[in-house]
């Protein structure tokens, strides 16, 4: 039998990189893999703020909390590593071999971080090899399950991407999918007087189709998930992120590397990480 790939979890001695451990622990114990924790040693942030060599951060207190923190949850099999140079890039490199990539949204960054952290940003970008998770600071691993996992849908590939994510994992939690496809009326769409039907928005038709079809080879495969959809008039963010306060993960599509620029990700995702109530999983196409 092949030895099952590590789930990989960059921690950084926040609070933020504690929950994402915890998160990242327990989609290991429910894929009965080996969990892998990397805190990177920044060594160009010690050099910008000209902290003295003997007073550098040489990883050992990040691990010891880590530990504690998996010993308070009772996970006693993981392993920690010190590696020294860009997060980012350290982290992106290790996910090659891993099977999900788990940061927090945010770290202990200064101010260009205090919204969202540079190096889950950059790997929510760039991680086009497995799939990105990031667990925001308002997920409370204490909390009981939702038991929805809700889905981003708008027909694309990196959406069917998204999709087999989803279903994969929903029979290991016991959740249902929720199957969310937002659309932005242009203000220029006709009155609402010259409907056909004034109750009922005539875009919701089209919607419903490409739910329908979307959905449809995925619970002809997974027929003991529930399923449900729905389309809701609003930009995809909102939509998206007043979803994820009764969910315990939302999914979605993302872009990858590009020949423009390394930096390109989708707008949705984006987005996403800054407002999200839960974590989020972006799932990009190998090949987008």
């Amino acid at each position: 039998m092949p030895t099952q790939l590590p789930v990989l979890v960059g921690i950084d001695g926040s609070r933020d990189g504690l929950i994402a451990l915890t998160w990242a622990a327990s989609y290991a114990l429910l894929h009965a893999a080996p969990l892998h924790a990397v805190h990177v040693v920044d060594e160009d942030r010690h050099v910008a703020v000209g902290a003295p060599p003997a007073t550098r951060d040489d990883g050992s207190e990040v691990l010891d909390d880590a530990l504690d923190e998996l010993e308070l949850i009772g996970f006693g099999s993981a392993s920690l590593e010190v590696r020294h140079g860009r997060p980012a890039q350290i982290l992106l490199e290790q996910s090659e071999q891993s099977q999900a990539l788990v940061v927090g949204r945010r770290g202990m960054g200064g101010f260009a971080e205090l919204v969202l952290g540079s190096t889950s940003q950059v790997c929510t970008a760039l991680s086009t090899k497995v799939p990105l998770v990031v667990v925001p600071d308002t997920w409370n691993p204490k909390a009981p399950p939702r038991g929805r996992i809700v889905v981003g849908i708008d027909g694309s590939v990196e959406g069917q991407d998204a999709l087999q994510f989803a279903f994969e994992l929903a029979p290991t939690t016991g959740a249902e999918i929720v199957g969310v496809h937002a659309i932005e009326a242009p203000e220029s769409y006709p009155d609402p007087n010259v409907w056909d039907d004034p109750d009922r928005e005539p875009w919701r038709d089209t919607a419903d189709e490409l739910l329908a079809r979307t959905l449809e080879g995925w619970i002809a495969k997974y027929p003991d998930v529930a399923v449900h959809w729905r389309s809701i008039t609003d930009h995809p963010v909102l939509a998206l992120a007043r979803e994820s306060q009764d969910a315990d993960l939302v999914v979605v599509g993302g872009l990858g590397r590009t020949a423009f620029s390394e930096l390109r990700m989708g707008t949705v995702a984006r987005g996403l990480l800054y407002h999200s109530h839960s974590p989020v999983a972006v799932v990009h196409h190998p090949d987008s």
